[in-house]
């Protein structure tokens, strides 16, 4: 985990910058969660969750009240209890930003540019701290987003940390919904409200997400089992095609990715025995035997094989990340992302291969399995 810089501390997988600025007293703290279509399933039921408990009072805020908003997963639909347009900064406690698709409505915009004037806590997950580029409230602070902002963060002059939550002033930002344990109960400790919260960075914080309405154990569980079964059965699959390549860089980016790949099983297997305290499951266990079976039955052309592994990597890639940001369980996701970053890098690798053996007579990559995630 990289540090925050001077005077930050490292706080149950918070990166905290200066002080946290907890309050602590008898009035009922009010919190604002600013919401557009699509936004994050997770962070709005397990932010709103966590306040909620804490006898926090919640207001949903939207750019209109006539309209109902769907989420991106589908699983919830919310009609704002206000809108952006007639609310104060001075209303409420904190804001929360769940999605970077309301940073085009200048009322949201004005509304965190007077949040930070009047130093209201607010906090921004994901693409949410878009929201607060456009209102030029970056430049200097140490933040934190979606791995896909992180160049606009950067040129919006902040100092980009990949840390689960980052706190600089009265700003908390995450960077995906396995990251929201830890950002809900930093936010709730800011504000002064009670919350168990670990000092201990190997804690598992899936069990207070899913007290907030976040990842069951049985979601993770499932999840971890169908990372264990592609990278099992892809493994198998390019073991046996080893023994039928005769170019030699592609023997030897093969070889790399199985041991990469069976490094990514032992630590899925890990994860599934040392949290959960269960075995793989049988599906997992029987991808190996399945994965023989096909690589003899197909085509032995070393390009045909090629076009293959390049399929199989791009379903893995687009698997590991659905898999990813569908849970509320940090570890796992750190897991998930691991998987997905070497995945895409020997994706890249070997369709460098790719184009200067085909070079004018490229066909599309030939996968053998099909996206287990949606």
């Amino acid at each position: 985990m990289e540090t925050a810089g001077k005077g930050a501390v490292s706080l149950g997988g918070t990166i905290m910058a200066h002080s946290n600025h907890a309050e602590s007293n008898g009035a009922a703290k009010k919190v604002a969660i600013l919401i557009e279509n699509r936004f994050s399933d997770l962070a709005v039921k397990i932010l709103r969750t966590a306040l909620q408990q804490a006898n926090a009072a919640v207001t949903i805020v939207g750019s209109r009240m006539n309209e109902e908003y769907q989420s991106a997963q589908g699983t919830l639909l919310i009609r704002p209890d206000a809108t952006a347009t007639e609310v104060s900064a001075e209303d409420f406690d904190a804001l929360v930003i769940t999605g970077g698709s309301i940073r085009t409505n200048p009322n949201v915009v004005r509304l965190v540019t007077d949040a930070v004037i009047h130093n209201k806590w607010i906090a921004a997950v994901g693409d949410g701290p878009q929201v607060l580029i456009e209102a030029n409230e970056l430049a200097g602070k140490n933040v934190t987003g979606a791995r896909a902002i992180r160049k606009d963060l950067e040129n919006a002059r902040a100092n980009y940390l990949d840390a689960p939550t980052i706190v600089d002033g009265h700003m908390i930002t995450a960077r995906r919904p396995g990251d929201l344990p830890i950002f809900a109960a930093t936010l709730l400790r800011s504000l002064g409200l009670n919350v168990d919260f670990p000092d201990t960075a190997d804690h598992e914080w899936w069990v207070l997400g899913e007290a907030w309405g976040g990842s069951s154990r049985k979601e993770i569980v499932q999840a971890l089992n169908m990372a264990i079964v592609g990278e099992r059965y892809t493994l198998e699959e390019f073991k046996h095609y080893l023994y039928r390549l005769t170019n030699r860089d592609f023997h030897l980016l093969l070889e790399e990715l199985c041991d990469v790949k069976r490094s990514h099983v032992k630590r899925l297997e890990n994860r599934l025995r040392s949290a959960f305290e269960t075995e793989v499951s049988w599906q997992a266990r029987g991808s190996e035997a399945y994965a023989t079976l096909q690589s003899w039955l197909q085509a032995s052309d070393e390009i045909a094989i090629l076009r293959r592994v390049l399929g199989d990597l791009q379903t893995g890639v687009v698997d590991a990340y659905r898999l990813c940001h569908q849970l509320s369980d940090p570890l796992t996701a750190d897991i998930l992302d691991v998987v997905e970053h070497d995945l895409s890098e020997y994706e890249q690798r070997l369709a460098a291969i790719y184009r200067a053996r085909l070079k004018a007579h490229l066909q599309p990559p030939l996968p053998t399995t099909v996206p287990a995630v949606h």
